[in-house]
C-alpha cells in the first residue's frame, strides 16, 4: 500500500526543541514498549528484525538504503530491515531511545543537542560530509556569496543554526522570518533569502520557473555532519553485531546507488511505491545533485566517515554561540569503528537523459 505524502514538503533538520519535546514523550513511549530490544527479536524468515527511521518521506535522500533492501543485501546479512518515512510528526529520536526502532537520522548538531537533554543516543555513521543544507537566492540578483546577502531577509527554520554562525563569521546582518515549510513567498519575493536543500526548495523553485543560485552554510565554516545515522547508547552496547550488518549492507547500497544507474532506477522506483506525491522528476534531480555531499573529503576513501576532529570543531562552534549547557567529548558523542570500508562509486554517471 502506497502512503500519501505531500509533494515538495521541505525537509527541515532536528532542533533543540525537536529534542526536547523527543525527551517529554520519551518515558510515555518506553512504557509502552519492552525496551531496546522490542524490533530486534527473530523475524519469521530467521533474520533479525530491524527498523530504520529515514531522515524524511520516502525519497532520494534515503535511496541508498531502498538500493540495499531491493538488491538483497540485508538479506545477505540476515537483517529483516523495515524503511520507516520519516517527516514533520514523527520523532527518531524519541523512537530509537525508547527501543522502538534501531537507527534514526539527525544532523550533528542533532546529535549533541539529544544528549544536551540527557537522551541516550550515539552517531554511528554520517551520510552528508558536506552539509547540504544552505540558503537559496534568485539568480538574477547575481548574489553568490554570504557577504551580498548583508540587510535582506532570510526565511529560517527556528534553531537552525548556520544562519547564527554566518552572522558570528562574517558580520553580516539580517532579519529573519520563520520557515514553515513552504517556498511560496520566496518564489514572489526576488529579495528574500531563503533556506533549503538543493535537493528540494531549488528543484521546487526551478519547476516554478525561478532559477536560483544555492549557498550552502558550509561555505561559513558551519559544517556539521548531516543525515548521520544514530543509534541508542544501550543498543550500541548490545548489539554491534547488527549494527555493523546494517552499516555493512547500507554503505554497499550506497555506494551502487550513486554509481550504477540501474540500480538507482530500481530503488527510485520503490520510493515512488512508497511516496506517491513524489515525482519521477523530483527523486532523479535529489539523486544527481545530493550525490557531490556525500562523497565529499572522508566520503570518498570511506562513505559514511566521521572523524573527530570534525565533532570538535562543532562542538567548540555550538560552545561559541551558546548552545551548549556542558561541553561534551567528541568520544561521547559518535563511534566510527563499526563502519565498513566502502569506498565512494569510482565514477558519478549522469542521470539518465530526460529524467528531470
Amino acid at each position: 500500500m502506497t502512503s500519501k505524502f505531500p509533494r515538495g514538503r521541505a525537509r527541515l533538520p532536528r532542533t533543540a526543541t525537536a529534542a526536547a519535546a523527543a525527551l517529554m514523550a520519551l518515558v510515555a513511549v518506553a512504557a509502552c514498549g519492552s525496551g531496546t530490544g522490542s524490533t530486534s527479536g527473530s523475524a519469521a524468515s530467521g533474520a533479525t528484525a530491524f527498523k530504520v527511521v529515514l531522515p524524511w518521506y520516502a525519497d532520494a535522500e534515503g535511496g541508498g538504503f531502498f538500493a540495499a533492501k531491493s538488491e538483497g543485501l540485508y538479506d545477505d546479512q540476515k537483517l529483516d530491515v523495515t524503511l520507516q518515512s520519516g517527516g514533520p510528526q514523527v520523532s527518531a529520536t524519541q523512537l530509537v531511545a525508547a527501543g522502538r526502532a534501531q537507527i534514526g537520522f539527525a544532523d550533528a548538531a542533532g546529535v549533541v543537542q539529544a544528549q544536551q537533554q540527557g537522551i541516550p543516543i550515539v552517531a554511528i555513521g554520517a551520510l552528508y560530509q558536506n552539509n547540504p543544507v544552505g540558503v537559496m537566492v534568485h539568480a538574477d540578483t547575481g548574489i553568490t556569496s554570504f557577504d551580498q546577502m548583508d540587510g535582506r531577509t532570510w526565511v529560517t527554520q527556528t534553531g537552525q543554526l548556520g544562519p547564527a554562525w554566518v552572522k558570528r563569521q562574517t558580520g553580516i546582518d539580517f532579519t529573519t522570518q520563520a520557515y514553515q515549510g513552504s517556498i511560496a513567498n520566496f518564489l514572489k519575493k526576488d529579495d528574500l533569502v531563503q533556506q533549503g536543500w538543493p535537493t528540494n526548495e531549488a528543484y521546487q523553485a526551478q519547476k516554478s520557473g525561478v532559477q536560483v543560485n544555492f549557498v550552502p552554510f558550509s561555505d561559513s565554516g558551519y559544517n556539521p555532519y548531516n543525515d548521520v545515522f544514530f543509534t541508542s547508547e544501550s543498543y550500541l552496547k548490545s548489539h554491534r553485531e547488527e549494527l555493523t550488518a546494517f552499516l555493512a549492507a547500507s554503505m554497499r547500497g550506497w555506494q551502487d546507488y550513486m554509481g550504477d544507474v540501474s540500480v538507482a532506477k530500481t530503488a527510485n522506483a520503490a520510493i515512488l511505491e512508497a511516496n506517491d506525491q513524489q515525482t519521477s522528476q523530483s527523486v532523479w534531480y535529489a539523486w544527481d545533485k545530493q550525490r557531490e555531499y556525500v562523497v565529499a573529503g572522508d566520503g570518498e576513501q570511506r562513505l559514511g566517515a566521521m572523524t573527530a576532529a570534525r565533532w570538535n570543531t562543532l562542538i567548540s562552534q555550538m560552545k561559541q554561540l551558546g548552545q551548549l549547557k556542558t561541553t561534551p567529548k567528541a568520544s561521547d558523542l559518535y563511534d566510527a569503528s563499526l563502519l565498513p570500508k566502502v569506498a565512494a562509486p569510482s565514477s558519478l554517471p549522469a542521470a539518465p537523459d530526460g529524467s528531470y
